[in-house]
């Protein structure tokens, strides 16, 4: 055992259980995705969008990994802004895991290029580091696929927060971002784009319109950790309730 455990014991930061940041009966708390198109929410085989639903900017698939929720909240900000360095490892790990439990149903060329979504300097600098750059590089081991840090660029260093903005403002919100080297690009088929956490897609539509200037016939897909639960699912739950138990 590591002094440092024995002088600064770990303990998981949902249920403060000695051991490890997360322990296994928090791990299986994690509720898993299913696939579905990221537009309309609905089911669909592969991630993949439909095409009824598909635009110009549209993705092609979006896999996500968890539901969204109070629980994967506090392990990510533990993970982004807590400054507890050594759950880093326990949380790649468990990202590693359920990617290698779903990655046969992402649908990817041989020639994919994986980048995470770009931080902005200033987030860089309140942060130390990129959460999302970690998260690429583990997901691109595990694919198989090339990992490439700078493919895409932010041009605006003073972004706002998304958290901060609410679910319509995010929709008109544009970060703006750009390809630095178009020559990158001519040899790819894919490219995967990484975020920790998606939620109208406006980011990952604004990267994916960025890229097919550069190239318009190439294919964006996208891995994402989390997303909340759909709406569509609550409307679903609230419909098989008696009329009398209906809100």
């Amino acid at each position: 055992m590591d002094i440092l455990d024995i002088l600064f014991p770990k303990s998981c930061v949902i249920c403060s259980k000695h051991g490890d940041y997360l322990c296994n009966r928090c791990k299986k708390l994690f509720k898993k995705s299913l696939p579905e198109c990221y537009i309309c929410r609905k089911i669909s085989p592969n991630y993949l969008t439909h095409k009824k639903c598909a635009k110009i900017s549209s993705l092609d698939s979006v896999a996500v990994l968890w539901e969204y929720n109070e629980l994967s909240s506090t392990v990510l900000k533990k993970y982004k802004y807590g400054g507890v360095l050594d759950i880093e490892d326990t949380f790649l790990e468990l990202i590693e895991k359920r990617l290698s439990e779903i990655k046969e149903s992402i649908i990817l060329g041989s020639k994919t290029l994986v980048s995470p979504v770009p931080i902005s300097k200033n987030r860089l600098r309140e942060r130390g580091f990129n959460q999302t750059e970690k998260i690429a590089e583990v997901i691109s081991k595990e694919l198989n696929r090339t990992f490439m840090t700078d493919l895409i660029m932010r041009k605006n260093s003073d972004s706002i927060h998304q958290s901060l903005l609410s679910k319509e403002e995010r929709l008109f919100h544009k970060e703006g971002f750009f390809v630095p080297n178009g020559n990158l690009l001519k040899s790819i088929t894919d490219i995967l784009i990484i975020d920790d956490v998606i939620t109208t897609g406006s980011t990952l539509e604004q990267i994916t319109k960025c890229i097919k200037k550069v190239v318009p016939k190439m294919s964006v897909k996208s891995i994402c950790i989390f997303r909340g639960k759909p709406f569509y699912k609550k409307e679903r739950e609230a419909r098989s309730l008696p009329l009398n138990q209906r809100n």
